[in-house]
């Protein structure tokens, strides 16, 4: 409730501060929010070994292995034969069910023909024993008729049920007795039977949404049913009479509740009462909403360590501190006072960012820390797209206060539509993404947020302070990127050409390699399990090294876990280079070779186990990634056509079209292959083109509204005012990118690697690409540009003239 209401204050305070057009009023809500948002950051996140988390790839965690049985036929009590189609369902279930929002860093994949591998982040002992419960919840809803004969007493004072289930009375044709653990007033249980029809009702399958109520200290789970289901509870209920007859809702074998009817029919909605706290009735709802069809047992638990190891993470993460440290050092110089300011925005959004993780209880992965490179990229642009607009109004002649305002005003349509525009990107991405989408969704989500506050109010607000209090007299900055006249859109025969040639080589590698552009989280594979003795252990970096010399057909990932004291080394590899790898590890890794005589035959000492594996992403993971990235750009294409015009849409479109196709295809054509680590990076590309490819729109726009002459010189124009910002603002990401390549170690080596490739193909796009398709396009059939903004332009006027 504080947090809500903390909240609650801050929205208030900033709603207020757009809304006062008072100068010392704006300058002062602007602190105090300021102040109020930072601190409820530096809280949320305090203590910060507890409140920030990391993903399995980053700490390790947890691994359960789930058995998959068989459903049980309710006519015949006969298991029925286990089907693709029920483990598919069981991982997809037990997935939805633990990572609803997508806040948990969690791996599921498919083990042989009947269990699932479910990794998780490091988790504490309570927590691992919700998980386990919540695992193996089947959470199968049914609603049944009360038969009220059951609670008829007999002559021995016993129920009818009691006396059916003890066999003293014969069963009753079409139904059958439970046990109903009914909760006194008191509180106590009592044991009774209850008599029900063996004719289900309504099922899990029924129900549209569940959802907690809380009212008066009880808590319960609302139901709300579909259609069909809607039909068959009126249909069950029309002819049961009020205050006499029952229904019985039943969960997994076990009577909930069985309330008499107050009125009759019962339609869409009902409640299912008695939840001892809100923490049950969500778990409950959860777990209701995602109803297993097969049960799940729990037949081993392990410990595992990070996906990418410790030394790679710390590799990682000097690379990154190194890069950002080089970019600050360079705003500093760049921009001097100036970037003083720029910096202490840069660290709120830092504080912002992980603040908001840890408020959300979210998990940081690489895709996650992909995000929030972007992120931080994206307030860098901002902060170098004031200032470059800084430049341009004191070149001008104005006074120092009136070009800080006038450069803020111009520059905040350029990083509001940059941004929003990502933003549209990463709600798609969120809603309809899986598991790992999701991470990178909600991180970039709560950068973009971040990086607009402390690029607009934050800096803003800083400036406000040293204007007032005659802090600032002058600015001066660095201009080693002078004015250029460059014909851009005299280049784009060629530039198509280029592209054009760079397309078709990506395709055809990735149309020639097939599965071998793939990497095992597409593909699926081998493990192969080494079980060391009790005392003894293996260093995941010693075999990795020894994995570099195999001439493997896909890269091997290596993983430690821990079982029962007994440590356990896990290669995850692609079949056919199964018994290549486990051949080469013997050779090369000394623990492994140990060889011992049992019964007069050699054996290896340490033993290996083999089992198939699904991939980690799989083709639904292409399937729902490639609908959310089509979704994704649909909706950029929509937001640019609403807020410009259709031909500044169709450019972004197919700029962001050509940068996914050839970050992903290059990084084939020059022999990697496609992994799960590689969607963060394409997300990232595709967020950081489509915010440079905004920024040049909206300075074309403006452009064409404000100045007469030849519509492709104007644009020319625009595209080379913005150069120096497209150039300063893509060396100081590329630097950091390309520092992370270098020192972060293998895994990260692949990440950056395709990221530093799109950065360079986003940059090139934006203007060499985009740009030429906006003119193209807006010239055919003798149409202009100009005219279509302008058009535009009234139209907005139409709309805020109106009352």
């Amino acid at each position: 409730m504080t947090l809500f209401l903390a909240g609650l204050a801050l929205l208030f305070l900033f709603i207020w501060y757009f809304a006062t057009d008072f100068e010392r009023r704006k300058r002062n809500v602007g602190t105090v929010l300021l102040v109020g948002i930072c601190g409820m950051s530096f809280l949320a996140i305090y203590p910060p070994k507890e409140n920030l988390k990391g993903g399995i790839d980053l700490v390790g965690g947890s691994s359960f292995t789930l058995l998959v049985k068989p459903k049980i036929d309710e006519e015949t009590g006969k298991p029925l034969a286990l089907t693709k189609e029920d483990l598919k369902q069981a991982r997809a279930t037990v997935e939805k069910r633990v990572n609803a929002y997508g806040n948990i860093d969690m791996l599921a994949v498919e083990q042989g023909t009947d269990k699932i591998l479910i990794q998780m982040p490091g988790m504490e002992p309570e927590s691992a024993a919700e998980i386990k419960e919540l695992l193996q919840k089947v959470a199968r809803l049914e609603l049944r008729k009360v038969n009220n004969e059951g609670w008829r007493t007999g002559a021995d004072g016993r129920t009818i049920a009691d006396r059916i289930e003890s066999g003293d009375d014969p069963r009753i044709p079409g139904f059958k007795v439970f046990d109903y653990n009914r909760k006194n007033k008191d509180g106590t249980l009592t044991n009774n039977r209850i008599l029900l029809s063996n004719r289900v009702a309504l099922t899990g399958k029924d129900v549209q949404t569940a959802y907690p109520e809380s009212m008066a200290g009880s808590h319960a789970v609302g139901i709300t049913l579909t259609n069909a289901g809607t039909d068959k509870m009126i249909a069950l209920t029309k002819d049961l009479v009020p205050d006499q007859d029952h229904i019985a809702v039943v969960l997994d074998g076990e009577v909930l509740t069985a309330p008499v009817l107050k009125s009759v029919p019962l339609g869409k909605r009902f409640q299912i009462e008695g939840q001892e706290s809100y923490e049950e009735a969500r778990a409950l709802s959860n777990a209701m909403m995602n109803p297993l069809e097969n049960p799940l047992e729990i037949i081993e638990e392990r410990t595992i360590s990070p996906t990418l190891g410790a030394a790679v993470v710390q590799q990682g993460m000097w690379a990154g501190l190194t890069g950002l440290a080089i970019t600050a050092v360079f705003v500093l110089v760049y921009y001097r006072v100036a970037g003083i300011v720029a910096l202490f925005g840069l660290a709120v959004n830092a504080l912002l960012i992980f603040g908001g993780m840890a408020i959300f209880n979210f998990t940081f992965t690489l895709a996650g820390i992909a995000g929030m490179i972007l992120s931080i990229g994206m307030a860098v642009d901002a902060n170098v797209l004031i200032y470059e607009r800084l430049r341009e109004e004191i070149a001008a002649g104005k006074t120092l206060k009136t070009a800080i305002n006038a450069s803020y005003e111009k520059a905040f349509t350029a990083i509001f539509d940059s941004n929003l525009t990502s933003l549209i990107t990463a709600v798609i991405l969120y809603w309809l993404g899986s598991s790992s989408i999701k991470g990178f969704a909600i991180t970039l989500t709560i950068g973009i947020v971040a990086s607009m506050f402390s690029a607009i109010l934050v800096t803003r607000v800083l400036f406000r302070w040293c204007n007032d209090l005659n802090l600032l007299k002058k600015l001066s900055f660095l201009d080693l990127i002078k004015a250029t006249r460059f014909d851009f859109l005299s280049k784009s025969k060629l530039s198509y050409i280029i592209s054009g040639i760079l397309a078709t080589a990506c395709i055809a590698a990735v149309a020639v390699k097939r599965e071998n552009s793939l990497g095992i989280d597409f593909t699926g594979g081998t493990i192969l399990e080494f079980t060391l003795d009790q005392g003894e252990s293996v260093s995941q970096a010693d075999v990795e090294k020894a994995l570099e010399s195999v001439n493997a057909e896909k890269r091997p990932s290596v993983q430690m876990e821990k079982s029962v004291n007994v440590d356990i080394l896990t290669v995850r590899c692609a079949t056919a280079d199964a018994e290549k790898i486990s051949a080469h590890l013997r050779e090369h890794v000394e623990i492994l070779a140990k060889k011992e005589t049992l019964d007069g035959k050699e054996r290896y000492a340490v033993e290996q186990s083999t089992q198939g594996v699904s991939p980690t992403l799989g083709g639904d993971f292409l399937k729902s990634s490639a609908i959310a990235l089509a979704l994704g750009l649909l909706g950029i294409l929509i937001y640019i056509t609403l807020r410009f015009e259709f031909s500044f849409a169709l450019g972004g479109f197919v700029a962001l079209l050509h940068d996914v196709i050839l970050s992903a295809g290059l990084v084939v054509l020059i022999g990697g292959e496609l992994s799960l680590i590689h969607v963060g990076a394409l997300l990232t590309i595709a967020g950081y083109s489509i915010n440079d490819t905004i920024v040049i729109f909206d300075r074309i726009r403006e452009s064409l509204k404000t100045d007469e002459g030849d519509v492709k010189a104007l644009m020319n124009e625009a595209i080379n005012a913005t150069l120096s910002r497209t150039i300063l603002t893509s060396l100081t990401t590329i630097v950091t990118v390309a520092i992370i390549a270098i020192f972060g170690g293998a895994a990260l080596k692949d990440f950056s690697t395709m990221i530093l490739i799109g950065l360079v193909i986003g940059t090139y796009s934006s203007v060499f690409i985009a740009s030429p398709v906006v003119l193209w396009w807006s010239q055919r059939k003798g149409g202009s540009l100009r005219k279509e903004v302008m058009h535009t332009t009234l139209a907005e006027s139409d709309i805020q003239a109106a009352p």
